[in-house]
């Protein structure tokens, strides 16, 4: 054989057990080499712990459930415990309702999706109020024409006289007092012909005091009391009478 033929065969030879050797490595880096990755990884922790990052890529992913609304309360509404062997069709009947009515207001879409201590809302109607109707007020009867209650040792009330009649800046009436003791006129009145009433403030007054009554605005004192009207009030003829808070005539006038 020439030597030419026997390097080629010797080369060959050569790369074939070259291509065989590295196979061979290549078949045992493959087995070799995650068992070597892993043992470098629980040698880098000691706790024997997957990083939390390669854990949580191996978890299936959460499914969050839907969490049903809570119906909010309405206005008129009256919370229920649903009692043991409790239906909705009961409840109902028990608060003169319908089933649709309490499933509209709870959000329900399944009658028997109720149990024993839920509590659901029962629409109510609301209460209206009773009408307040007031007490009748009692009417006093005034005759003007009655002769005044003047009782011997009481105190009295006199009108002396109207001045100034006609011109609203004189008008007045002048009042006094008689007999003994105190007297409260706090509610009495003072009347024309025409339906005109003024009011008396709360007063007391004195044996022997006075108090003028003003047809004008003004500012109110311990003699002088004002009507507070923009025209005159009296005129010649007319008569001014003075009742109690009891409807009594007390002092009448008739302006000359």
């Amino acid at each position: 054989m020439k030597p030419l033929q026997r390097l080629l065969i010797y080369l060959s030879i050569n790369v074939v057990v070259s291509a065989i050797t590295t196979l061979l490595v290549l078949v045992i880096w493959t087995y070799t080499h995650p068992q070597q990755k892993i043992k470098a990884s629980i040698e880098d922790n000691p706790q024997n712990t997957i990083p939390s990052a390669t854990f949580a890529a191996t978890l299936p992913p959460i499914v969050t459930a839907e969490k049903s609304p809570t119906p909010t309360p309405l206005e008129n509404v009256e919370e229920y415990e649903v009692q043991v062997d409790d239906t909705l069709g009961e409840i109902a009947a028990k608060y003169g309702l319908s089933v649709e009515e309490i499933m509209e207001v709870n959000g329900l879409s399944d009658p028997d999706a109720i149990s024993a201590g839920l509590v659901i809302y029962i629409p109510v109607t609301p209460e209206t109020p009773p009408t307040h109707t007031p007490a009748p007020t009692a009417t006093i009867a005034i005759d003007l024409n009655a002769t005044p209650d003047k009782k011997a040792g009481s105190a009295a009330i006199v009108i002396n006289s109207v001045i100034g009649v006609g011109d609203i800046t004189q008008e007045r009436v002048f009042i006094s007092r008689t007999g003994p003791g105190e007297l409260n006129m706090a509610g009495w009145q003072l009347r024309d012909e025409n339906g005109n009433v003024f009011s008396f403030p709360q007063l007391q007054l004195f044996e022997g005091g006075a108090i003028n009554v003003w047809t004008t605005k003004g500012s109110a004192s311990v003699v002088d009391l004002y009507w507070g009207l923009q025209n005159p009030v009296w005129q010649p003829g007319e008569k001014v009478t003075i009742i109690d808070a009891q409807g009594t005539v007390r002092a009448t006038f008739q302006i000359p």
